[in-house]
């Protein structure tokens, strides 16, 4: 009898474990899903931006211009007193 019910008990436990289980790796899929999606976002609005702003060829133009980039060791702040 004793083995019956500690059979029992053991089979209640393992069928509310894998309930727990199954419920887990539903979220984590739908997480995982709802990732996959923000990156394809993500990668979309980043394509336009570049696309908008054109860095490669505003760079190759600042280049060729000549611009010097700010070296912030020497920028000193001046106070008004």
């Amino acid at each position: 009898m004793r083995y019956l019910v500690a059979g029992i008990f053991l089979l209640i436990v393992n069928l509310i474990y894998s309930s727990y289980a199954i419920h887990v790796s539903k979220d984590y899929a739908k997480k995982l899903s709802q990732l996959k999606q923000e990156k394809d976002k993500h990668l979309k609005i980043k394509a336009q931006i570049e696309k908008s702003v054109n860095y490669t060829s505003v760079k190759s133009y600042v280049e060729k211009t000549g611009f010097n980039p700010i070296d912030w060791s020497q920028v000193r702040v001046i106070r008004a007193d």
